[in-house]
């Protein structure tokens, strides 16, 4: 998948109408005019997805912005405003980058890849240093683990981010469960009754930004590259 560069025939489209939605296989790109007023811009955004609602039903997808840069700010609100006007649920936002893509494609494929996917938990935000959360089900984190923060989860761990703190998944006893982390350089990993921890304090095992997995094998904790053939292979817990 890769987006293309805004054509001249594009911009006179998005100049005669201020919201554009493109979907593909992957989420929805929403370009945005630059230089509409930002609140005519929500207006806009309110309207073109209301008029789609039908069309999205309530399909879990992932979302990209184009044509203007966001605040942060202004970003939760056109994201507010979408949510109001749409039945859809909204997995990850990626930034439109065609260097990023590759990251895209692959948020997509691990949240397809959880067939429980309806009761495993989704938060957004990065744990910083000293917090510490316990989820019941699985969770798909949208955002970091810090060193010196700690996600404790009955299911498999999900980070769409970089894992750097501690995660133990599985505690319930169950050693199907899994490790997933987009950069994974954790102080300590945890699957049901095995632990894998750094020798010296240091960020253990993982290469920068290349995404892994941790499962158990041979009753130990094992770390791989993540690919198809390594994901077709996880036990997914009952």
């Amino acid at each position: 998948m890769a987006y293309p560069n805004m054509m001249e025939e594009e911009y006179q489209i998005k100049m005669e109408n201020p919201v554009v939605i493109k979907a593909n296989n992957f989420g929805l790109l929403v370009v945005l005019d630059p230089d509409l007023e930002f609140e005519e811009l929500k207006k806009a955004v309110a309207g073109k997805f209301g008029e789609s609602r039908k069309f999205f039903g309530d399909a879990e997808m992932a979302l990209a912005f184009s044509g203007r840069k966001l605040s942060d700010k202004e970003e939760d609100e056109i994201l507010s405003t979408i949510l109001s006007n749409v039945d859809f649920k909204i997995a990850c936002i990626v930034d439109n980058d065609p260097i990023k893509e590759k990251e895209f494609k692959q948020k997509l494929d691990l949240l397809e890849r959880i067939n429980d996917i309806s009761q495993a938990k989704i938060y957004k935000g990065s744990f910083r240093s000293g917090q510490m959360m316990n989820f019941e089900t699985g969770v798909v984190i949208l955002g970091d683990i810090n060193p010196g923060a700690k996600v404790i989860s009955n299911g498999s761990i999900i980070v769409l981010g970089s894992l750097r703190g501690e995660a133990e998944a599985g505690m319930n006893g169950n050693e199907d469960a899994f490790i997933i982390a987009l950069d994974m350089h954790p102080l300590q990993v945890r699957i049901g009754g095995k632990i894998a921890r750094s020798p010296d304090g240091s960020r253990m095992i993982g290469k920068n930004y290349a995404p892994q997995v941790a499962f158990v094998e041979n009753d130990a904790i094992y770390v791989d590259d993540l690919d198809k053939k390594v994901l077709s292979s996880l036990r997914i817990p009952e």
